[in-house]
């Protein structure tokens, strides 16, 4: 398909009078292209039957808007950010911004699928390719919680960030009183840095965080 691709450009190139139909065609053909590579570059193989770990697309806009929805007391509390997401067009504005970050690949996010029940989201962001660090977060509707699925999910992403992405560091920040976030990362291997006072305003309170860390060599020593 690269191929085809790059004929078609070059053909581009050759011609004297591009019309603006041949040239709209072309630039939905590179579109199409570029997203099948983010999916097929960035799909990740799950541990756990019956679960799929793909890159985020606008399409998901309707189950991301339901899945806010149905954990909406939780996302306020939490993450007040992901519960403005409970409308179909506040989802899918938000995974088209996503969608035009990660060219940069500087942030990164997957929705986790339990059959066609999109159930969590897990996002890479602050992609640092010469330091090769970044900074992970994740959530779980909670019909989908104590059955493993966020661990594992969670751990395959960690799986590629060190290995296909080449990271050395992720870094980890929670909201100190959000003991389910941080029991996640600490059966993964984090390690916790420091508290960073009155870090962040949820709500209107501010409240301390967390900061935990994993290196690739302690993810790679306990066999993740």
């Amino acid at each position: 398909m690269r191929v085809f691709y790059v004929s078609q450009i070059q053909y581009l190139k050759n011609l004297k009078d591009v019309n603006l139909t041949t040239l709209l065609y072309h630039q939905a053909f590179s579109l199409q292209l570029a997203l099948l590579e983010k999916t097929s570059m960035h799909q990740i193989a799950s541990a756990l039957a019956g679960i799929s770990i793909i890159p985020t697309l606008a399409q998901h806009a309707p189950q991301l808007a339901l899945l806010v929805r149905e954990n909406i007391n939780h996302l306020q509390t939490w993450l007040p950010k992901v519960a403005q997401l409970a409308g179909e067009d506040e989802a899918r504005a938000y995974l088209e911004r996503v969608s035009e970050r990660d060219v940069d690949a500087t942030l990164l996010e997957w929705h986790i699928f339990s059959g066609a029940d999109l159930c969590g989201s897990i996002r890479l962001k602050e992609i640092d390719h010469e330091d090769r660090t970044a900074a992970i977060g994740y959530y779980l509707g909670s019909r989908f919680q104590g059955k493993g699925i966020g661990t594992a999910s969670v751990r395959a992403v960690l799986g590629h960030a060190f290995g296909v992405l080449g990271l050395n560091r992720i870094e980890m920040q929670c909201a100190a009183a959000n003991r389910s976030s941080m029991a996640l990362g600490q059966r993964l291997g984090f390690t916790l840095e420091g508290v960073l006072r009155e870090a962040e305003c949820l709500n209107g309170v501010f409240v301390d965080l967390h900061s935990h860390a994993l290196l690739r060599k302690e993810f790679l020593q306990d066999g993740a």
